[in-house]
Parts: structure tokens; C-alpha cells; sequence
């Protein structure tokens, strides 16, 4: 569903990569202020998309013209209308950036923001525009923990979604991701999937606390659970 529509989010997050390249506070602010800008036009966007363009209801104009100035309520009519499509993605975590977004653009010169802080909040912006716009994104110049981040996030996100919809398919009164993993999985299986999860909740938190090569063996574990969870019956 890549068109017109997704042009402005996608120029505002390299806009953001482009400045986190050179390091300095100002450009960490900036870039943290494009993302959150992204964000927001993506949501936006896609909401307001005609409804020939994406199966489902959508808001109606009067929703949308109420929400426009309330970010929080954005959040409420994209969880209402794509809940489907934020598999991989905390709406929590998001208005948890968004908050320190503001903080910088309020507070001018006055606050520094970490670069992990901004690199994470990057990989969540791209895993929404990816699930809302059903189009890979690829930035120009993304740094290596960047990059490795994004695979991990993305292939988490579809592992979670796949787990939802087996959930589904097997009548589980429990359909949240974990739950197939409990109710199936051997006890190993168990305690990578926790391991995994742990991780992720890691890249989100404590980025800066990582290295590119620490997600080797986290991306190699998505991919043993993702093989083991076919054979679910």
C-alpha cells in the first residue's frame, strides 16, 4: 500500500537519520522532534486514508478533526480502527517518547537527549510505518546498531503476529503472543522465548547498554522459535 500518502513520513525519518549521523546535541534533539513529527503524520495518514485503500472501518471525519490536537487520542483512534496492525509496537512506548519529544521542543537548548533514546525511538517509527503502509523502509546511512535493531524489532513483530494468529486458528481462550508459547511449547522453548522477550524490552529501556553485535544471537533465536512454533498443532 506504498503511495503519496507515505512520502511525508518517510522524508521526516530520514530527515531524522540524517541528523543523527553527526552526533551532537542539537542534531539528536532535531532528529527526536522529526521522528515524533513522523509519528504522527504516519498515524494521521493512514487514518484519513479513502477506505478503497484499506479494508476494515475507519474514523469518521468528526473523530479525526477531534483528535488532530490530542496526540494521546490519535493513539486511541489507532488503536481502535488498526489494533491489527501495532503487533511489535507498544502504543505505551510510543507516548512514552512522545513525552520526552515534547520535553525538548518546550525546553529549547536546555535538554540533551541520549542517541540510544532516539535510535529506538527510530526502529519503533519504522516498524509502524511498515505495518501501516505494508512497505519495507529503507533509510540511507543508518548506523550499524541501527539497522540490527530494526531487523530485531521487525522480526519480533512478525513472530508476535504469527503466535496471535495460530492462537486464533487453535481456539486458545488465551490469544495474546505468549500464551501459544505457554500452553504448547517444552520448557527450553519456554525459557528462550522469555530470554528473547527480555531482550527486546532491553533494545526498548536500555539501548545504550548494547552493542551491534549483541543482537546476533537475539535475531538467531527469533528464527529458532519461529520454526519451532510452526509445528504448533
Amino acid at each position: 500500500m506504498d503511495g503519496p500518502w507515505s512520502e511525508g513520513p518517510k522524508e521526516l525519518l530520514q530527515h531524522a537519520v540524517d541528523h543523527i549521523a553527526h552526533d551532537g546535541d542539537f542534531d539528536r534533539r532535531i532528529a527526536m522532534i522529526s521522528i515524533d513529527n513522523a509519528v504522527e503524520l504516519m498515524i494521521k495518514t493512514y487514518l484519513g486514508l479513502p477506505r478503497r485503500k484499506e479494508k476494515g472501518g475507519k474514523p469518521s471525519r468528526k473523530q479525526l478533526e477531534e483528535a488532530n490536537s490530542s496526540f494521546p487520542a490519535l493513539l486511541d483512534l489507532l488503536e481502535e480502527f488498526a489494533g491489527e496492525k501495532l503487533t511489535g509496537v507498544s502504543l505505551d512506548e510510543i507516548e512514552w517518547y512522545h513525552r520526552i519529544r515534547n520535553q525538548l521542543y518546550h525546553s529549547g537548548n536546555g535538554i540533551t537527549v541520549e542517541v540510544a533514546r532516539v535510535e529506538t525511538y527510530l526502529s519503533l517509527a519504522k516498524t509502524l510505518f511498515q505495518n501501516l503502509f505494508k512497505v519495507e523502509l529503507i533509510l540511507v546511512s543508518e548506523s550499524q546498531i541501527q539497522k540490527k535493531l530494526g531487523v530485531f524489532l521487525g522480526k519480533w513483530g512478525v513472530f508476535e503476529h504469527e503466535l496471535i494468529d495460530r492462537a486464533k486458528s487453535l481456539n486458545l481462550p488465551d490469544q495474546r503472543p505468549g500464551a501459544l508459547i505457554f500452553y504448547k511449547a517444552e520448557r527450553l522453548i519456554k525459557e528462550l522465548w522469555q530470554e528473547t522477550k527480555s531482550f527486546r524490552n532491553i533494545t526498548v529501556h536500555k539501548l545504550e547498554t548494547l552493542e551491534a553485535k549483541d543482537f546476533d544471537q537475539p535475531i538467531e533465536n527469533i528464527d529458532k522459535l519461529r520454526e519451532y512454533a510452526k509445528n504448533f498443532t
